[in-house]
Parts: C-alpha cells; structure tokens; sequence
C-alpha cells in the first residue's frame, strides 16, 4: 500500500515544485529576495529534479529565471550591495575567463562571444551564474538566522542525495567498472567520479560544525549528513575523492580532533581488512603488479603532457577557453590525437593550458584566498559556529583543490555553486566580524 501511494505521489513532486517555484519567483521579486536564494539552493546540485521541468513552458530557462528574479528582487527591495575583500580577485578571474573566451572565437574561427550564438558564450553564462552564488550569499544573508537557515538546506540536500544513493545503490561484490554509484548528476552527463568529488568537497564541512555547534538538533542533523556521505563517496570508487577525503580528515585532526589522527592511522595499517571489498579492488587498481600504473591513471599523465605543449604555444595567456578540447577532440587532428583526448582531466593544466600563466596565477590567488578566508574565520574564536563554519571551509577548500588534480570538478554550475555559496557565508561573517570590531 505504501509502495502504491508513492508510486501516485512521486511524479507530482516536479510539477508540484514548477508550479511552486514561480510563485517563489514572485515574492522573490517583490517581497523578499531570500526565498529566491533558499529555492536555488535547494535545487542546484539536484538536476535530478530541475531538468524534469524541461517539459514544461520556460522550464528550460527555470533557473536562469529564478536567477534573474532574484537580481530585480535585489533592486526592487533596494538591498545595499556590499564588496567583500575578494571581490576584485574573483571579477579578474571572470574577466580573464572572458578574455580567454575571445581568444578562443577568434583562434578557432567561431562566432564572435557577444551573443547566444556562440555557444562560448552560453559556457561563460553558466559560470558566471555559478561564481555569482558568492556575491548572492555575501549580500543577501545578513543576518545569523538566515546563516544558518542556508547551511541547513544544503546539509539537507546533501542527506537526501546520500540517502537516496543509498536505498538505490546495490553494492555487489568486487569492483565492476560498469557498478559505480553516479547520483542525480547522471542527469546532465556527470559520472561517478563528479559525485564522489561533489561530497569529498562539501558533505565535511558539516563534521567540522558538528564538532562545535551546541544545538542537538543540528549536531544530529550535521553528524548524519557526514556519515551518510561516506557511502557516496566510497562507491563512486573515485580514488581523487579518497584522497581528499583522506586530506580534509587529517587537516581536522591536525586543527581540531586528535583522534581522527588515530582513526587514520589504524585506517592505514588496516585498510585492506576495513574497507569494503570492492574499494580495496579499486584502490590497488592504481598500479599492477609489476608496479606500472594502470592505464586510468597512466593515462591522465599522457593527457597533462598534451595540455603542457598547447601551453607552451601560447604560454602567457593560453590559448582559449575549452580550447584544449578543440585542438584534440573531433577526427583525427595534425598531432594525431582523437576524441578520447576532450578532457585533460585536471582543472590546473586545462587553466594552464587555456589562460596560460595569467589565468593559471588569478585561479591559484582564487583557491589561497579562499583557504585564507576559512583560515581567518576558524581563528575567530575557540567555540563558536563562525569558528566550525570556517574550519569546515578549510576542509572545503582542501578538497576542491585536490579533486580537481585529477578531473574538471570545478567549472560545473551543479558541482561548483556549492563552493562558491560557502565562501560568501564566510566572508560574509568577516565582513559582520570586522564591523563589530570597528564599532565596538
């Protein structure tokens, strides 16, 4: 009988929320711009959902519209805009992105990015509307309350997501390529390894709150989210969110939970007899017997050399955006590579090969400056919710760098947004910290 009421209520959830979504539109604009934010937020890394919406009227455009309401919200409401001590490093990054889109158009013969016939320019829209996630998180929430409120939907969407891999998921025995846990990310022609990367990044930031926070409420819902995220993360087998799991778990012992230092510790002694069967496969899949890399990550290595030589042709400001996807995707091109070679598999060498040196120094000030912001809000007190926020976002910060050694985790509006949402939370606070320093 449940399995029959689900089965009735289950496909009205998309419609339900479509028709939902655009009153939320209205009071976006004309009342209060938050409920816009709280709604973007909730849907971002669930396109499971928002791309079901395609098949209704402006369902295509549903977030782009969401989006735009909650712009002429902030106008309308007269909401005083705010710079943060970033917000020029993170204007140069998107204007070298632009310059680099430009450079691709004309290296490239395509069509020039100043209109939505460029499919460049529909890439470059996407990614600003993910970076513009930090300046709507830096302006719209003001107050501790609102903090709180959007940290709590996003731990909620990360348990749903988790939960729901979970109940879906069936394990198996060894280690199957074709057996890897993908998630609603599926929906836009992300893999496994996206998933496993998306809560590598984020899902720790929620154990490092539970470490500090008081409220029991939120600790249980905060020590949940984390826990359930391990499933994810060890069954997208994706060996980059094990090593950043890894990183982040030791950086809060290091700053934070001595034992976690001893729990990894007996991890590493006894992986092989505590880990699942089919993560231990995974895992000694990275190099044969004879001692030779496995051609997955071999590989990789092929990829960033490539990426190295389009570099070194333009080496001060690259040779374009997604230009290393043209120079070796397609037929058959003059350097003899095909279309296995599209992705180079790592955020730094596709920057360093598409923006060259400017770009690639602009996007590393982009990543210390954020570890900076995490680093700055931790110190801010011994036991408070700003200190675990900004602990919690040095565990971030520290798994988007080292996901992104090994893939694009970085340039996806429903991977990235995340990153960008939580370092506006944080400067927010050390923007409100600095003014009640200066008042006082």
């Amino acid at each position: 009988m449940l399995g029959f009421i689900k089965g009735l209520i289950k496909p009205l959830i998309p419609p339900l929320i479509f028709v939902a979504g655009f009153g939320v539109m209205l009071k976006t604009m004309f009342r209060n711009a938050l409920w816009g934010m709280y709604l973007l937020v909730f849907l971002i890394p669930q396109p499971n959902i928002w791309y079901k919406f395609h098949d209704y009227p402006f369902g295509k455009d549903f977030m782009d519209l969401l989006i735009v309401a909650i712009l002429i919200g902030i106008i309308l409401q007269k909401i005083e805009l705010q710079k943060s001590s970033n917000t020029y490093l993170i204007i140069a990054h998107l204007t070298m992105v632009y310059i680099s889109v430009w450079i691709s158009s004309l290296s490239f013969s395509l069509p020039l990015p100043i209109s939505t016939s460029s499919s460049l320019v529909i890439e470059y829209k996407n990614y600003v509307e993910m970076v513009l996630m930090y300046f709507l998180a830096f302006n719209l929430i003001r107050d501790e309350k609102q903090k709180k409120v959007l940290i709590i939907i996003m731990a909620c969407v990360l348990l749903l997501i988790a939960i729901r891999i979970f109940r879906n998921f069936d394990v198996g025995g060894s280690f199957r390529w074709d057996k890897r846990a993908g998630g609603p990310f599926e929906t836009v022609g992300l893999g496994a390894n996206h998933m496993g990367a998306f809560f590598a990044q984020y899902a720790f930031i929620f154990l490092a709150l539970f470490f500090i926070d008081k409220n029991k409420k939120r600790k249980l819902l905060f020590l949940s989210t984390a826990l359930f995220s391990l499933y994810p993360i060890f069954y997208a087998y994706s060996r980059g969110a094990y090593l950043a799991t890894t990183c982040v778990l030791l950086l809060y012992g290091w700053l934070k939970k001595r034992i976690l230092l001893i729990l990894l510790i007996i991890l590493f002694v006894s992986w092989q007899t505590i880990l699942p069967v089919s993560v231990v496969d995974r895992i000694n899949m990275t190099v044969d017997e004879s001692g030779e890399m496995e051609n997955s990550a071999g590989g990789r290595l092929d990829l960033w050399g490539l990426a190295f030589e389009l570099f070194e042709e333009n080496p001060l400001i690259g040779i374009g955006f997604d230009g290393y996807a043209m120079s070796m995707g397609g037929v058959e091109t003059s350097r003899g590579k095909t279309k296995e070679h599209q992705d180079v598999h790592s955020i730094f060498m596709r920057i360093l090969c598409e923006q060259g040196i400017v770009g690639f120094i602009i996007f590393i000030g982009i990543l210390f400056r954020a570890f900076r912001s995490g680093w700055l809000l931790f110190r801010s007190g011994e036991q408070t919710w700003e200190s675990g926020l900004g602990l919690g976002f040095l565990g971030c910060v520290t798994g988007v760098a080292i996901t992104n050694l090994f893939g694009d985790r970085w340039s996806y509006f429903v991977l990235g947004s995340y990153f960008w949402i939580f370092w506006g939370l944080v400067d927010r606070y050390l923007f409100d910290l600095k003014g009640a320093k200066q008042v006082s």
